[in-house]
């Protein structure tokens, strides 16, 4: 990586731009970044870190505060950087998030971070890419450091590196991390500790499964567990006896199944004779029952007897009258029917006398009536239409008195139209004249309008200018004074020149002129005596006055240019007649544009109203033609109502209606035809009544009844044969059933009675045994099968928990040797291990840089013994005294010592991470601060290392305040602060 060019605008202390061309200062291979404390040398090491990482170093990158607050609101904070990396010549330009005035209103608007990384090619910068991640990714994969690697690898931060040189191992393995990377064993460290913890949590839950497993041996087999197999001790160590335990309760358990087997078998047999006794006496109880239940049955039965001879003689004579029952049903509903036939005729004829008018009723008779009727309905359409043509004729004599209306106001209508358009035409004209006129009244009040106001700011520009020329010559003055006391000052130093000179001198020492190192007259002051600090701030003064005098004549000349103009744009006219002539101007726009603006609405209106003329004279003419068609169909319309209404007065004769009529004849033809069926039903009802009475009387008189009357009498309801039946049907059969059952054999000459409750006693106890010896043998069983399975189990986790011991075992074992403990000795963990090798190869590559600064006396020495109070080792850093022969702490260096071993430090720190990023060339270093603490010779051997460096093409920048290095590195930039911010000397 080789830096080429680098350019800052108001980034820090800088206000402006400010650009370093880094191939010009570095020709050399080696130049100083020089000025004093504050003025911002770091600052452009912090600008190269933002271009390629976007971000700044250390401490001061946490305030995120990058713009500078001497910078103009409208800069912007930005930075360019050119460099080489690999085979490609790349630009990054880069800015932060910053605020900016907003473009339209007041405030602030915020502006978003921005990356623009360009390639070098034949034909100029081409973009590789405007995103800030993948840009950044850009520059990360081919510088191959992160940001913490290349502050420490490109810059040499020598404060860092006296701190890292000072410090306690545990602290110094903090840097080392940010350098080296160690996550991968600290990775391991991590999953050993979790693979113990997990081996640990394993075991714990294999001991707990095998301490449940054996309390559910003791709770199946009713025993204690023993002390030494307690859970808090089972499975804790190899050799304990859980398995010869859990055997000989399944023998115990085995025995008690025997037993219990045996006592079974015996009560089933007890059982078995009892229950054989009690089944015998229980059947010869029933047939005693049931001997006893026929003979209360069959003396029942007897004695109702005498109660069912009323019911037997019921029974036959309905069995006999049960045949007749349809021909008595049917004389007595021919009876009815004709005596309701009878009723209908007398009815009939009461209702035909009042409308007969004298006739009888017949069938011509009704006839007659219904033609009548027929030919009066055929005439009632005709009534509905002669009221469609009354209410048709009132409508169309409302039409014709609203068309005559219309017409009449239609005619005054467009009698008016002439008048009113004429009157339109003429404020159309007007306005159109109006319209013409108006925009050149317009463009000449906007030309009086500028004149005005160009007359006006020149009054008030002539009033300012006489402030800003008498300003330019005081600022004139200020500078000439301020010039002349620089000029005089400067000659008083060079006249003392050499008295300033002498006064640096020492007895010993090498004059900086001649070289002599005795110095017999050196040169005094004479008069007052004038420093270079005194020289540069006249200088500064003059400056700045001469800056102050420039802008005051700028200022000047602006506003005499801007007068000039300003007067040229007035014209001649004063600034009273120019008003006058605007106040004159815009009255007669106004008077102008009122009329002018209502030509569109003007011209619209005329073309209104001569449509509504159209319009109207088409409406009227319509008018009449619909008032003419519409009387003379209401005249045609009236004849034919006339004819129609005669016609069905005509029909109508006596009656209010037409309807009426209809009705009264239909009635009446309906009151004839039913006097005529009436006597036709009377007269067939009769017939049949008398038919079936002679047929029900021969039938009852068969079938042995003294007449009709007493065969309807012996009639039973429905259903009530049917149940005689049953009833008597079910007395004899139960009667014949209970003979026969006491007839039987199986129940006569029974036994006694047996004791059928002590036998059940006794069965009862004997069961009672049976159920408890086979619980016991079901509770042996499932004992004795649960322990078999369990043995099996515990015997499996015995086996697994001793496998689960051995791998936690070694798994702490190892994990407590990554961590430092346990085996290892120096008690220095996995990751401190790796970083004590790099710190090794780092120490002694740096020793022969310090072997060079320190005249061959110092040499770094790696350290793994402890830290105080048993601290973790590995980290620690020593220096070999070839003087003493001895062994010394790092802190008891002195200051220019320490300076020397921290650069040498980082100088081997750069080389071991270069290398460990894969060999990325750094042609660019950068060494900031601490050679105030060298001594000459110390810094001549500092300087040699430096000189070394460069070497092969590498540039080394070192950034100083120190005077003395001005003199031993001939090639600088030099940063001066001042009040409106710093810059770039020359």
């Amino acid at each position: 990586m080789r830096l080429h060019h680098l350019s800052v605008t108001a980034f820090g202390p800088f206000a402006d731009t400010v650009a370093v061309d880094l191939d010009e200062v570095g020709r050399d291979g080696l130049f100083l970044l020089w000025g004093p404390t504050g003025a911002g040398k770091t600052t452009l090491l912090d600008a190269v870190v933002f271009a390629l990482y976007g971000r700044v170093p250390g401490a001061r990158g946490e305030e995120k505060r990058l713009r500078s607050d001497h910078a103009d609101a409208a800069t912007r904070t930005e930075v360019t950087c050119e460099l080489t990396l690999g085979d490609e010549r790349l630009r990054v330009v880069r800015r932060p998030e910053q605020q900016r005035p907003k473009k339209r209103g007041e405030g602030w608007a915020t502006e978003q971070a921005k990356l623009v990384l360009s390639r070098l090619t034949d034909g100029g910068w081409e973009p590789v890419s405007t995103r800030i991640d993948e840009g950044s990714e850009h520059l990360r994969t081919r510088l191959g450091l992160d940001v913490h690697q290349f502050c420490q690898v490109v810059l040499l931060p020598q404060g860092d590196f006296a701190r890292f040189l000072r410090a306690e191992p545990e602290h110094r393995a903090e840097l080392l991390r940010t350098l080296f990377d160690v996550d991968r064993f600290a990775r391991a460290e991590d999953w050993l500790a979790e693979e113990r913890a997990a081996a640990r949590e394993r075991t714990a839950a294999h001991r707990a499964q095998l301490s449940t497993l054996l309390a559910r041996v003791a709770q199946i087999a009713e025993v204690e567990v023993p002390e030494e197999l307690a859970p808090e001790l089972a499975g804790a160590a190899p050799g304990a006896r859980v398995v010869p335990w859990v055997e000989e309760v399944r023998a115990t358990a085995a025995r008690r199944l025997a037993a219990a087997t045996t006592q079974a078998d015996d009560a089933a047999a007890e059982v078995a004779t009892v229950d054989a006794a009690l089944a015998a006496a229980r059947a010869l109880e029933e047939r005693h029952t049931r001997r006893d239940q026929a003979v209360r049955g069959l003396t029942a039965l007897e004695q109702r007897e005498s109660d069912l001879t009323p019911v037997r003689a019921e029974r036959d004579a309905g069995r006999r009258a049960e045949p007749l029952r349809d021909v008595l049903r049917s004389a007595g509903a021919a009876a009815l029917a004709a005596e309701r036939a009878s009723d209908a005729l007398t009815a009939a004829v009461a209702g035909w006398t009042p409308v007969s008018g004298g006739r009888d009723a017949s069938t011509t008779v009704a006839r007659e009536l219904r033609d009548q009727a027929a030919e009066a309905r055929a005439l009632l359409p005709e009534v509905e239409r002669a009221a469609a043509l009354e209410r048709s004729l009132a409508a169309l004599d409302r039409d014709v008195d609203e068309l005559t209306e219309r017409c009449a106001a239609g005619e005054r209508a467009v009698a008016g139209f002439p008048g009113r358009l004429a009157e339109q035409e003429d404020r159309v004209a007007r306005a159109r004249a109006a319209a013409a006129e108006l925009p050149a009244l317009r463009a000449a009040l906007d030309a009086a309008a500028a004149a005005l106001a160009a007359g006006r700011a020149a009054e008030a520009l002539d009033g300012q200018l006489t402030g800003l020329r008498e300003d330019a010559r005081s600022r004139r003055e200020a500078w000439a004074d301020a010039r002349e006391h620089w000029l005089d000052l400067r000659g008083r130093r060079l006249d003392g020149m050499a008295a300033e000179l002498a006064a640096g001198l020492a007895d010993g020492e090498d004059c900086p002129v001649c070289g002599a190192t005795e110095h017999p007259r050196p040169a005094a002051h004479v008069g007052a005596r004038v420093t270079a600090a005194d020289e540069d701030a006249a200088r500064a003064r003059a400056d700045a006055e001469e800056a102050a005098h420039a802008g005051a004549a700028a200022r000047v000349e602006a506003a005499e240019r801007e007068l000039a103009g300003l007067r040229a744009r007035a014209g001649d006219l004063d600034v009273a007649a120019q008003a006058e002539r605007v106040a004159e101007l815009t009255a007669r726009v106004r008077d102008t544009g009122e009329p002018a603006a209502g030509l569109a609405a003007a011209e619209a209106e005329l073309q209104r109203l001569a449509d509504e003329r159209e319009a109207a004279v088409t409406r009227l003419a319509a008018d009449r033609e619909d008032r003419r068609a519409r009387g003379a169909e209401r005249d045609a319309r009236a004849a034919g109502l006339a004819e129609l209404t005669a016609r069905l007065a005509t029909a109508r004769g006596e009656d209010a209606a037409l309807a009426d009529r209809v009705a009264r004849l239909t009635a009446v033809a309906d009151a004839c035809e039913l006097v005529v069926t009436a006597e036709t039903d009377e007269l067939r009802a009769r017939a049949l009544a008398d038919s079936a009475r002679r047929v029900a009387e021969e039938r009852a008189e068969a079938a042995g009844f003294d007449d009709v009357l007493a065969a309807a009498d012996a009639l039973l309801e429905p259903g009530r044969l049917a149940r005689l039946d049953r009833e008597l049907d079910e007395h004899d059969q139960r009667r014949a059933l209970l003979r026969d059952r006491l007839a039987d054999p199986e129940l006569a000459d029974l036994p006694p009675r047996p004791d059928i409750a002590a036998l059940e006693d006794r069965c009862a106890g004997g069961t009672r045994r049976r159920e408890d010896a086979v619980a016991a043998l079901q509770q042996a069983r499932r004992c004795t099968a649960a322990l078999a399975d369990l043995v099996g189990r515990v015997t499996a986790a015995e086996l697994q928990l001793a496998e689960l011991r051995d791998w936690t075992d070694q798994v702490t074992a190892l994990a407590d040797l990554a961590h430092g403990r346990g085996a290892n000795a120096r008690r220095m963990r996995l990751q401190s291990f790796v970083l004590a090798a790099r710190l090794e190869q780092v120490a002694e590559v740096a020793s022969r840089r310090l072997l060079d600064m320190s005249g061959g006396r110092y040499t770094f020495l790696h350290s793994d013994a402890q830290g105080r109070h048993g601290a973790r080792g590995g980290l620690g850093l020593d220096v070999f005294d070839e003087y003493t022969g001895m062994r010394r702490p790092t802190k008891t260096l002195s200051g220019g010592e320490s300076f020397m071993a921290s650069l040498a430090l980082a100088l081997g720190l750069a080389d071991v991470v270069t290398a460990e990023t894969g060999g990325v060339r750094i042609d660019t270093l950068f060494v900031d601060e601490g050679f105030g603490t060298l001594d000459a010779q110390a810094l001549d051997a500092v300087m040699t290392v430096l000189d070394e460096l460069r070497r092969g093409g590498r540039t080394v920048g070192v950034i100083s305040h120190l005077e003395e290095l001005r003199t031993r590195i001939p090639t600088r930039l030099e940063v001066i602060a001042g009040r409106n911010g710093s810059r770039l000397a020359g």
